[in-house]
């Protein structure tokens, strides 16, 4: 029987082969993402950047009032902020409050999360430039044909590993990609067999839409897709930047389940949740209670078994907070417990 492994920022923040050179800066969680930010805003020339500093800017004098702070990158350092919570507020912002005028045809997210995305998409380039994971290769070797994985996380550490070894491939994204880029060139996505099915479950940092014609493009074998989107043009309807859209979904309860990519994901992965699976491999995600969705998706997989699978979970939790919101969902399992990765990789 295959295995299951579910991803959180946990599992991104083993990245250890940085060459960024910044003081302090590693791979954002939730909590430290502007500290992480405003790190590599300060630290890589960015501030000469400006038309990019212009929509920080804008970012900023949004956020500032609203959290009654100053409206400047100090902002970036009150501890009030994290990324989650200003994700969801921007986008109830747009949807809610802002005028029928500023929801014009194409547009599905407003200019200050659209700037919080790309400034998402920065931080995460800096904090994981280098040479492939390591940790994440060895954990890729364990995976044998026909395992899932469930990510949460934006970056694409696991995919790259998995595409290295031969155990990826476009399709196994589940993802209805019109066209792949790939060293500047727009290709036919491969539709050759994926040994391992690779679910971003809140989207991904190389998938990228036009909001004019709805195409979905995928930027293989990239950890991100910094440069090409400033120099986007839509290869099926000629759309520029404008229409650039990183498809990367707020991870709490105001997602939108009408974006017809994300809802389509979350469909093909509750289906492959009614396999029989022999284990869980539960690295980096804490289980929140505010996934609503994520909750959802796992106690539709507890009803589908017909015995509990046994547990690996990797966690720094010493609490076991996340190890008792897991049963909960999928009831009482057999957990074999790991306080990092490097542990779980030395395991047989």
């Amino acid at each position: 029987m295959p295995n299951l492994y579910i991803l959180g920022a946990g599992c991104s923040a083993n990245y250890s082969e940085s060459t960024h050179g910044i003081h302090g800066l590693e791979s954002p969680l939730n909590a430290d993402f502007f500290t992480m930010a405003r790190l590599v805003i300060e630290n890589s020339g960015m501030k000469s950047d400006t038309l990019f500093m212009e929509e920080i800017d804008v970012l900023v004098r949004t956020i500032a009032p609203l959290y009654r702070c100053k409206s400047d990158l100090s902002l970036f350092d009150d501890p009030a902020l994290n990324l989650e919570d200003v994700m969801t507020m921007l986008d109830i912002e747009f949807r809610l409050f802002s005028p029928p005028a500023a929801q014009r045809l194409g547009q599905n997210e407003s200019r200050p999360l659209r700037a919080l995305k790309d400034l998402l998409a920065r931080t995460l380039d800096y904090a994981l430039m280098g040479p492939p994971c390591a940790k994440h290769r060895s954990l890729a070797k364990r995976m044998k044909p026909d395992d899932v994985v469930l990510s949460l996380n934006y970056d694409v550490l696991i995919d790259n590993a998995l595409f290295d070894l031969g155990k990826a491939t476009d399709s196994g994204y589940r993802m209805d990609f019109f066209k792949v880029k790939q060293d500047g060139e727009c290709v036919n996505p491969s539709f050759d067999r994926s040994e391992v099915s690779l679910f971003k479950l809140h989207g991904s940092l190389n998938w990228i839409r036009c909001s004019l014609c709805g195409s979905l493009l995928l930027y293989r074998y990239r950890k991100q897709a910094l440069d090409d989107v400033g120099l986007f043009r839509c290869p099926r309807c000629g759309s520029d930047e404008s229409c650039v859209e990183r498809v990367m979904i707020p991870p709490i309860q105001s997602k939108d389940y009408r974006d017809k990519d994300i809802a389509f994901l979350w469909v093909q992965a509750d289906r492959m949740m009614k396999e029989e699976f022999s284990r869980i491999v539960c690295i980096g995600y804490s289980f929140s209670p505010l996934d609503f969705d994520m909750g959802s998706l796992m106690r539709r997989l507890g009803t589908r078994q017909t015995r509990i699978p046994e547990v690996d979970f990797v966690s720094r939790d010493t609490g076991r907070q996340a190890e008792k919101r897991l049963m909960d969902l999928i009831g009482t399992a057999r957990i074999n417990r790991f306080e990092n990765l490097s542990r779980y990789l030395e395991s047989t």
